[in-house]
Parts: C-alpha cells; sequence; structure tokens
C-alpha cells in the first residue's frame, strides 16, 4: 500500500501498551530516537471496583534476578526505584499438595529443615538439584548478559549467539539434562517445581524445555518480589520514563493500517480519523496472527508460517478476584500460593496471589487457573463453572472463606459481580473490557529456537516492521519479555550508525 504524504514522522511508533513496547520505546527514547505509543485499544493491568483497583491477572515481578533486567533499567535509571518499592517475597512461594505443604524460604538452614519435614524420604537429591539449578541459572547468567539478539537470526546474530552458548552444557534444544532424574514421575516434589513454573510460562507447559522450567524455578527462588501496585505500578514507572525522554503516547489511539512501500514498513494509519503518520520503524507488541490483519499485503507471513509454523493458542489464564476480610486470612498464608488438586481436572492447579491489606481492613486473593483452549472454545457452558471450581479451590488454604468473603468478581466469564454478604449482583461499568476474549492465550509452536525457549523471530517479512511480544522469548517468562524488549531496541539502534555515532560522541562529552 503506498501512502498519502504523511502528517507527521517519528524514528519508532510502537504499537501497544503491554510491558514488552513500554520498554522497548523508552530504551529508543533515552537512545535519542523520536518515539509514537499507540495505545491500540489494550486493557489496563487493573479495573475498580467498590474503589479497589482489581488486577486482570496476579503479577509477581520475577526477572529481578536476570542481567538483562539490570541493564534495561539501569539504562532507564529505574534500577534503584524498582528495588526500593519491590518487596521481596519469603518464602518465594508455597505449594498446597494432597499431601504436602511445601514452602520455599530465602534463609538456606530454614529450607533444609522444610526439605527434611516434607520430603525426608529424598532430601538429598532435593538438596541436589537446588545445587544443580543454581549451577544451571548462573551459566545461563553469562549468556543473557552479553549484547545478543533472541533469537538470533542474521549470520552475525548467530554466530554472535553460538559463541555466547559455546560451552553450556544445554545442548541446542535446552534438553541435554534433566534435573529432576532422581525423582520418580509421580513424585510430590515433582509437582511442587512443576506447580509455579508452568504459571511463569509464556509457553505451553507442555512444551518447557528442561533449561527452560529450571530457569523459572530458578526466578521463583532467586527474585520473586511484589510491587504493592502489582504490573500497573511497574507499567507507570516505565510510563513515566518514556514521558521524561520526550517519547509521545497516544493511550487512546488505534491504528488499523501498518502502511507499506515495496515491503517495507513506512507508517500507520489512524483508526477513525485516517490521519497517516509516516516512520522509520513499526514495532507491534500483539500476536503475529493480529499484526497479520493489520497489513494489506500479507503474502510474506504464509512463507514465516511455513517456517516457522503458525503460533495455536493452547491455553488461557483465567482470573478470579476475591476480597475478604484480613481476618479471614490465615496467619501463615504468604505472598503466593500454588494449590494442586489430588483428582484431574483442567483447573488442577492454581496460584493463588495474596495482597496487603488496605485501609478499609480488607484482603485480596487473586486466583488463576490455566484453561485449555477446548474449555474455552469448544465446550458450551464450561467456562461458567470455573468461579466456583476456583473457590472451592480456596476453601483448601482458608478454611473459613465463606464466612469472610466480601466480593467473587472475574473479568473473563462474562458474570457480574457479586457483593456476598448481601447477594447482589453489580453490572461493570465498561463491559466491552470484560469476557472470554480478555484472557490472555499462551500459545504453543510448532518449531521452538534455540535452548527451546525462543519461538516467533523478531523481524517481519516486512521490512523495519518488527514485533516485541510474549510470542519471541516465551519459555523464559517475564524474562523473556525483557530479553525481547532489549533485542528490538538493538536492532532498531544498530540500523541507525550516525544516531548512534552522534549519541556516543555526545555521551563522551558529558562523562569528560
Amino acid at each position: 500500500m503506498t501512502p498519502g504524504s504523511p502528517q507527521r514522522f517519528y524514528d519508532v511508533v510502537l504499537l501497544g501498551t503491554q510491558l514488552g513496547a513500554l520498554l522497548t520505546g523508552a530504551l529508543l527514547a533515552k537512545r535519542g530516537f523520536r518515539v509514537l505509543l499507540i495505545g491500540q485499544d489494550d486493557l489496563p493491568a487493573t479495573y475498580e471496583l467498590d474503589g479497589m483497583q482489581l488486577p486482570r491477572q496476579p503479577f509477581t515481578f520475577l526477572a529481578e534476578h536476570s542481567p538483562v533486567t539490570t541493564k534495561i533499567m539501569s539504562e532507564l535509571a529505574l534500577y534503584q526505584t524498582v528495588r526500593r518499592r519491590a518487596q521481596m517475597n519469603d518464602p518465594a512461594l508455597q505449594v498446597s499438595l494432597a499431601k504436602h505443604r511445601f514452602e520455599a524460604p530465602r534463609d538456606e538452614q530454614y529450607f533444609d529443615r522444610e526439605i527434611a519435614r516434607e520430603f525426608p524420604e529424598v532430601k538429598r537429591p532435593v538438596e541436589d538439584f537446588h545445587e544443580h539449578i543454581g549451577r544451571i541459572s548462573k551459566d545461563l547468567d553469562r549468556l543473557v548478559k552479553r549484547d545478543l539478539v533472541w533469537p538470533p537470526e542474521t549470520f552475525f546474530e548467530r554466530r554472535e549467539f553460538s559463541r555466547g552458548a559455546s560451552g553450556l552444557p544445554f545442548g541446542r534444544n535446552g534438553n541435554a539434562f534433566d534435573p529432576l532424574s532422581e525423582f520418580p514421575e509421580s513424585h510430590a516434589f515433582r509437582t511442587a517445581v512443576d506447580a509455579p513454573v508452568r504459571f511463569a510460562s509464556g509457553l505451553d507447559p507442555d512444551q518447557l524445555s528442561k533449561v527452560g522450567a529450571a530457569r523459572l524455578y530458578a526466578a521463583w527462588r532467586r527474585s520473586a518480589f511484589h510491587l504493592e501496585g502489582g504490573e500497573a505500578e511497574l507499567t507507570d514507572l516505565v510510563l513515566e520514563r518514556l514521558r521524561t525522554y520526550s517519547g509521545e503516547i497516544q493511550p487512546r489511539t488505534r491504528a488499523d493500517r501498518i502502511l507499506t512501500r515495496h515491503g517495507t514498513a513506512v507508517g500507520i494509519r489512524l483508526a477513525g480519523s485516517g490521519e497517516t503518520i509516516g516512520c522509520a520503524f513499526v514495532i507491534a507488541n500483539c500476536t503475529v496472527a493480529k499484526l497479520r490483519r493489520l497489513v494489506q499485503d500479507a503474502a510474506g507471513f504464509g512463507e514465516l508460517f511455513e517456517r516457522f509454523g503458525e503460533p495455536q493458542a493452547r491455553w488461557f489464564r483465567y482470573t478470579l478476584n476475591a476480597v475478604v476480610d484480613a481476618e479471614g486470612v490465615p496467619e501463615g498464608m504468604k505472598s503466593d500460593v500454588f494449590v494442586v488438586h489430588e483428582q484431574p481436572s483442567a483447573q488442577r492447579m492454581t496460584h493463588v496471589r495474596l495482597y496487603p491489606k488496605d485501609s478499609a481492613g480488607r484482603r485480596l486473593l487473586c486466583v488463576q487457573a490455566l484453561l485449555p483452549r477446548r474449555v474455552v472454545e469448544d465446550v458450551s457452558g464450561q467456562l461458567a463453572t470455573v468461579r466456583p471450581r476456583l473457590l472451592d479451590s480456596l476453601r483448601e488454604v482458608i478454611p473459613f472463606l465463606d464466612q469472610h468473603l466480601l466480593w467473587v468478581d472475574s473479568p473473563h466469564d462474562g458474570r457480574d459481580a457479586e457483593h456476598v454478604p448481601s447477594g447482589q449482583l453489580h453490572p461493570p461499568a465498561d463491559p466491552f473490557s470484560r469476557g472470554p476474549t480478555t484472557m490472555r492465550a499462551i500459545f504453543g509452536y510448532p518449531v521452538l529456537g534455540p535452548l527451546g525457549v525462543t519461538a516467533m523471530p523478531i523481524r517481519t517479512p516486512i521490512r523495519r516492521l518488527l514485533v516485541c511480544n510474549d510470542q519471541v522469548v516465551p519459555g523464559l517468562g517475564m524474562e523473556g519479555t525483557f530479553l525481547a524488549a532489549w533485542s528490538a531496541a538493538r536492532i532498531v539502534t544498530r540500523s541507525d550508525r550516525r544516531k548512534k555515532w552522534m549519541r556516543r560522541g555526545l555521551w563522551t562529552k558529558v562523562e569528560i
């Protein structure tokens, strides 16, 4: 499509307000690029109910340990701010099994006593497992610390990545080892490890490589932090930095077309007004399927799917928010609890995120389940049964839940919020921001990249059209989001040699 004369021009236009796009935009604005961020109808991280801000999904900051997080946050002058506001989970997590109650405290002696109490018959293998996980994580830190593109695509990127990964004991697909090999397949400790890993991954849990699972478990052990404002607080901090570095933000606008000329992205067209905006790069924070619909000539995406396969939604993240009297929460219950039911079902595992007490003496329990795609899309009426099942799951860890329950609501099942003491239903203020379509999908991929943690490439068949989403490095969860953001910013930065030289010269003068 050949656009008319653009009314404005930017170096980079970003589509979407998810964390990956915000990090990329803030980095590029900091480096001197003129950046425009378009909201693209992305939903905010929270919604309001009875004066409370409820999350659309539980949020635990699991990337603090990563060298790429340190690089990005330091460059954006946010590292100390986040460290000051974030509070470390201790214990890092709790797992409630049918016959075990296991938690992972920070103190090693306390942790050893916990293992001896719950898993005395496998105490030595459990200790060996954690030592192995520590070594794996340190090895991977050395790779993540390097200035690489994840996943590598060009000859030089692949060469740099291979050099960084040489000597690492992971194997190309990340399955050259199994740190749980000493445990029987049905052992409870395997389940205690698997539960937090499944919820932290952005990849179909059944596709997780061994190194990916080990890294995600290490993230829970090493860097499980929580922010009082959750995901909304983190995104607000990055948005503030984007504004500070002169980035422009239009949260209520949407692009309905990516403009191309001779196979190169040259701008966008805004929905409603029809205004055209020119740019050197477009970076989209949406799925590849949605991006394909924004490009008029999408023939190249067929070739992309032939090479990598088309991502398929396998699971959906369903969230239930339960507000209770603070007195009803057991004293020993910590910030992140994983409940594993004995009977097999679609909601066999649930993640319960416990939030601090508010000024009215209430506490929020944000419960998440991973629903198979068929439950959401193929089986009529199944979604309506999820809310009562998750309440039953909560009753397993909060014995007197019904006596203290105040509000129950889900932004995903299409039902109204319920004020439990009165039995009254409260319709939402904005019904269009709710329902099954608002659930975040977890995709499976026919082809996975290096270490079994990368999937779709950042570059698309349209030149200068990039993606920075959860489909790039899904196997590393939140750390993968930071890696994708760093990689996209690196590609754009290296494409402009003149600006790169000017910026380097400017910083040299300042340092002198």
